[in-house]
């Protein structure tokens, strides 16, 4: 054990926080228990005080504003600062006594309540770490022990009115009856709902990002946000309904970039709205009847609107159904989004409703994917644009509704496309079978597929559909294998992990993404206040022996 590591031992009090810097013996067995032992005996209310008085004896903004000049710290001495110490190469460990929660943070992670702490065995048998490799009180603590997370905020009844005023068709309604859809997955839907566990899994292993989980987690109620927190939360509830285009450098695909606001329309029908407490029923209703709100108020036309109320560690999703004179709602119960950090499994109900919203035909989609596409020179070598704006007036044609586009009847769909809007070819050539179409679609790169999609509102179509599957790297990701493979077993890769079968240049492949050593996918995230992709590696490896059953899948899925 390395006796010269260094660490803090911090104090917060009124969002400050007083910081003493540890040159040795900082590791659990040394400053850990010595801060836990001296928290003992009753020493809350006496702490206060003694912090109560430093505040009034001390000149604090002096203290700050020389904490800002200097950015060290003195060996004995106190630094008071208005942001949480972290650590960093030369701050191994990190005590922190809150005293505005009452909790025993350790790296930033809170662990013990400081109203019932454990004795020195117990303190240093909890300190463990999660599935995802970050530290983490082990899940066998006993609750007494276990911090306390805020109660939930109290809900005014006119917060409800609103939910009591409209018709109400169902509530804990299932994803596929809210969406009308199978309760089994199709291939290409398994695929979306795989992709997104993959995002969030990879959001779990970053240490950044994972501390920022906890913040949310002690946050009373969604308007005490920070900026952070709520980009965070945003940028994991948008990984669903973004196109689904990656690859290796952000300037080649570039999303756009999230601004809060108290409603975020992530597509033109749909809506996200991050919250707090959604495993209350009071607070689920109340965010309900305020997405309820915010549809009504949209002045899009008549149909359906879906809305999202999103926590991270929850979300829950309403249908609204809106003609000229009334409206009328139904749905789902708080859905567990987040997996625990001890899980077994990366699946969640919310990660399997949010993935299957946002697979739903959407009419702008092709648009939208055009829009992100940052190649040099885009589609200026296929001569089908010099400028975004000239190219997308182009584009203005009317879209079907999504009824008649659904996977169950797209052939009939395209043959009334064909019909009529024919593809752009001289007018005595015969127009191709739509199937014939998708076919070729199936065959293009993302960039090619681009151009096909912009010839006539036939090839925009076929374009759409093949749009929603994912595309990593140049790799279209068409089905999920049933087994994982070896080297997602271990050391609970899979959590973070996953494997996909692809296709590129007509190859069989199969991409993991989550693994690799030389190639990242950029995602974007704004955890950082400016929008910054998380890079996650990712893979491939061409299937020269692919059994038939593997080829089968593929085909089934074209």
């Amino acid at each position: 054990m390395n006796s010269d590591l260094c660490g803090y031992a911090v104090y917060r009090y009124r969002n400050l926080y007083f910081v003493y810097y540890n040159r040795r013996h900082s590791f659990p067995e040394g400053l850990g228990i010595n801060l836990l032992r001296s928290m003992r005996e009753h020493a809350i209310t006496k702490q206060r005080q003694e912090l109560e008085e430093i505040i009034k004896t001390s000149d604090t903004s002096k203290a700050l504003e020389r904490q800002s000049e200097s950015g060290s710290l003195e060996p004995d001495h106190f630094t008071l600062s208005e942001r949480r110490p972290h650590r960093d190469p030369f701050i191994e460990w990190v005590y922190e006594i809150d005293l505005d929660h009452n909790i025993f943070h350790i790296n930033g992670i809170p662990f013990f309540s400081l109203e019932y702490l454990p004795d020195d065995e117990s303190f240093l048998a909890n300190i463990s770490e999660d599935h995802y490799v970050n530290l983490a009180c082990a899940p066998g603590c006993p609750p007494e022990h276990q911090y306390k997370k805020p109660a939930s905020p109290l809900v005014a009844d006119s917060e409800l009115a609103t939910y009591q005023s409209l018709l109400c068709e169902g509530t804990h309604v299932a994803i596929s009856n809210l969406l009308a859809s199978k309760d089994v997955l199709p291939p290409s839907e398994h695929v979306r709902v795989s992709l997104l566990e993959t995002m969030i899994g990879q959001c779990m292993i970053r240490p950044d990002v994972v501390l920022i989980i906890y913040q949310i987690g002690l946050v009373s109620n969604h308007n005490q946000l920070t900026d952070q927190e709520w980009l965070t939360a945003c940028s994991m509830a948008n990984f669903a309904f973004i196109p689904q285009m990656f690859d290796d450098l952000p300037e080649l695909i570039y999303h756009p970039k999230l601004t809060r606001k108290e409603f975020t329309w992530v597509r033109e029908d749909t809506v996200v709205y991050i919250v707090t407490h959604l495993d209350d029923e009071r607070c689920l209703r109340a965010s309900i009847s305020r997405l309820i709100d915010a549809i009504l108020d949209q002045d899009g036309g008549s149909g359906d609107y879906f809305g999202v109320a999103f926590s991270i560690l929850h979300c829950a999703v309403v249908k609204v159904v809106k003609d000229a004179h009334t409206a009328m709602f139904s749905h789902t119960g708080a859905l567990q989004f987040l997996p625990s950090f001890f899980a077994d499994s990366p699946s969640t109900l919310g990660i399997t409703a949010l993935a299957r919203l946002g697979y739903r035909i959407d009419p702008a989609l092709f648009v939208r994917a055009a829009e992100i596409c940052r190649w040099q020179g885009g589609l200026e070598r296929f001569g089908e644009r010099r400028d975004l704006a000239r190219f997308m007036g182009a584009l203005q044609v009317s879209s079907l509704p999504e009824s008649t586009i659904d996977e169950s009847d797209q052939e009939e769909s395209l043959i009334q496309l064909a019909e009529d809007a024919p593809p752009y070819t001289s007018s005595h050539h015969t127009v191709l079978p739509p199937e014939l179409w998708r076919e070729i679609a199936l065959d293009l790169h993302l960039l090619d597929l681009l151009a096909f999609g912009s010839v006539s509102k036939l090839c925009r179509a076929v374009a759409s559909i093949v749009l929603r599957f994912p595309h990593v790297g140049g790799y279209r990701l068409v089905a999920v294998p049933k087994d994982r493979p070896g080297c997602l077993l271990g050391e609970y890769r899979f959590l973070h992990a996953g494997s996909f079968y692809a296709v590129r240049d007509s190859v069989s492949t199969i991409v993991f993404v989550g693994l690799g050593n030389r190639r990242m996918m950029s995602i974007p995230f704004g955890y950082r206040l400016s929008p910054c992709p998380l890079s996650v590696r990712f893979s491939a490896k061409v299937q020269r022996d692919a059994t038939e059953k593997q080829l089968v899948a593929i085909r089934d899925v074209k």
